[in-house]
């Protein structure tokens, strides 16, 4: 009797042991539903912009596009909205696009095309990354999101 009860006892610890693993959500789980909106732009190295070097571009941004949100759905579609300022009256409220992750959730596909690698993503900072070479020089763009 005792053996039954401590196979019991052990198949209890493990079942629940591992039903924690289960419990913790997936990156997909914590992307969508959220409208979220750029808090951070950065480039590394800098770009020089009329001889100035920077390194923030979120600093460049117009106040009518820092009210944007991007919402992720669960069906692999996002939606972009201009907010509540429209930087151009003549633009959509909102465009439409796709959205994809690689088997490990690690890299984010925009509309089939666009990679970006996910470095944070807890569900309420999203922090996204991609390269891009220019003239010999790779640059490193970071991308914030909050909820």
């Amino acid at each position: 009797m005792k053996k039954i009860l401590f196979l019991v006892s052990v198949l209890a610890v493990a079942v629940s042991g591992c039903k924690k693993d289960d419990d913790d959500p997936s990156n997909t789980d914590k992307l969508t539903g959220k409208a979220w909106k750029v808090t951070a732009i950065t480039v590394n190295p800098a770009i020089s912009f009329g001889g100035i070097s920077i390194t923030d571009l979120y600093s460049l941004l117009d106040d009518c596009e820092k009210d944007n949100t991007s919402t992720f759905n669960t069906d692999k579609t996002y939606l972009d909205d201009e907010g509540g300022s429209k930087c151009d009256p003549a633009d959509p409220q909102t465009t439409p696009g796709t959205w994809a992750f690689n088997s490990d959730e690690t890299i984010i596909t925009l509309d089939s095309t666009d990679n970006y690698n996910v470095l944070q993503n807890d569900g309420n900072v999203l922090k996204l990354s991609s390269t891009e070479v220019d003239a010999g020089v790779t640059y490193t763009y970071t991308v914030t999101f909050g909820k």
